[in-house]
């Protein structure tokens, strides 16, 4: 039964190497992902020519009201905002592990103080 569907599986987007160590399910759930991800890149396409086309029938024929490129392209603005919150966690990350940096540093320097105290008691 595999070997019937190979050529259809690699036509499908499945890499031919990596074909023959996977399972049915596996061969199926990649095949119905490669189609959505196929899928999303058509709208995709379409939504950019739809929007270019747009914009252009509005330089043509009303240069004065030609929309901004934000409101040509609204979904660039919830993009930003994903990558702005993206930048914030990691920056909350780091902001974190220079807390736990400093207390370890701390934690550091007071037994290193301790060692030192020690060593002049017992010189005493």
């Amino acid at each position: 039964m595999l070997e019937y569907m190979y050529p259809q599986a690699v036509e499908a987007g499945i890499p031919s190497t990596e074909y023959w160590g996977m399972t049915l399910e596996e061969i199926m759930i990649q095949v119905q992902a490669n189609k959505r991800i196929k899928e999303n890149e058509m709208r995709e396409r379409a939504y950019f020519d739809y929007a270019q086309q747009k914009l252009s029938i509005y330089a043509f024929n009303d240069p004065k009201h030609m929309p901004g490129f934000e409101d040509a392209y609204p979904f660039l603005k919830q993009i930003e905002q994903a990558v702005e919150e993206a930048k914030t966690e990691e920056e909350s990350k780091q902001d974190a592990m220079k807390r736990d940096q400093e207390i370890f540093l701390a934690q550091a320097q007071a037994i290193n103080a301790t060692r030192e105290r020690r060593k002049l008691i017992e010189e005493r």
